[in-house]
């Protein structure tokens, strides 16, 4: 793929479900999340379809997400999320203020996080419908630390095998808001472009391979989310921590090497202690992903 073309088009909807209903039972920690984001993706799934037979225009995104997918989204999350997210969201969209939401959110303005997840939730398959023209409606700067289609922040970062057997594997970014995917160099901040690599942190969990090349050990996951001992080996073998000393930002990786069944955007949703972990650290998320982790 190159830059701009959509890593979410190989994650299929029904393999995003799968991976989402297969890393509830894996990860009990974020079953909840994980619960609540396969309700998600019946209706965004439908969202997409039904915005790729309506011919959708990008300035219709926002009137469109708000009528004919925000609905929908509120009552999943009233019926399979928290108590206080449900009633956030039902208070948001009461005021019919929905395409407000959206629009403000597609131009990059400051929202609350419940403001934020109505307008992701609902209007991320239709952008996703419409590719690269939606980059015509949505707000930010088009460079390399940034969705060259739409603009957008990085939500996660992928580690790729390469299609030359004398290549290691490769880096892509993954848009938060529109799903596109772009390659960015290895060992570089994706905040502030920091290349110094002793100002580049990464860590990794206790017992992965990551850990012999990374030197900074993430402790204490056993302990705290298996309490009877049950758990044998590493949590996320293949996701990791990188983070930049300099801008105090983080971003997740996924190996996709490590284990080609990953979906990197269900995977980052999952990966909750390793996100408490990088926050304990000092370090804030280049972006919040959908749940606002």
């Amino acid at each position: 793929m190159g830059a701009g073309e959509s890593l979410l088009a190989t994650d299929s909807w029904s393999l995003r479900r799968q991976r989402a209903e297969a890393l509830q039972t894996r990860y009990p920690f974020a079953a909840e999340v994980l619960a609540l984001y396969a309700a998600l993706l019946v209706v965004q799934e439908q969202a997409y379809t039904a915005a790729l037979a309506d011919g959708v225009r990008p300035v219709e995104i926002a009137d469109y997400s708000a009528a004919r997918v925000l609905p929908a989204i509120v009552a999943v999350t009233k019926a399979h999320g928290p108590a206080l997210l449900a009633d956030a969201a039902q208070a948001a969209v009461e005021t019919d203020a929905g395409a407000a939401i959206v629009r403000a959110w597609l131009e990059g303005a400051e929202q609350t996080p419940v403001e934020r997840y109505l307008a992701r939730a609902a209007a991320g398959p239709v952008i996703e419908a419409l590719g690269p023209a939606a980059g015509d409606v949505c707000a930010g700067p088009r460079n390399e630390r940034h969705c060259p289609l739409c603009g957008g922040l990085p939500q996660v970062s992928v580690l790729k095998p390469s299609s030359d057997g004398l290549v290691g594997a490769r880096r892509a970014l993954l848009c938060s808001r529109c799903g596109a995917e772009w390659g960015y160099p290895r060992m570089t901040c994706i905040a502030c472009g920091e290349r110094e690599t002793d100002r580049l942190a990464v860590y990794a969990e206790e017992g992965t391979a990551e850990l012999e090349t990374s030197g900074s050990v993430v402790r204490g996951l056993a302990g705290a989310f298996d309490p009877d001992g049950s758990r044998a080996g590493p949590w996320f073998p293949h996701l990791r921590i990188e983070a930049c000393q300099t801008c105090r930002r983080y971003i997740l990786n996924v190996d996709a090497t490590r284990d080609p069944r990953a979906a990197p955007i269900v995977d980052e949703l999952a990966a909750v202690p390793l996100h408490l972990y990088a926050q304990e650290q000092g370090f804030r998320r280049v972006i919040p992903n959908l749940m606002e982790l």
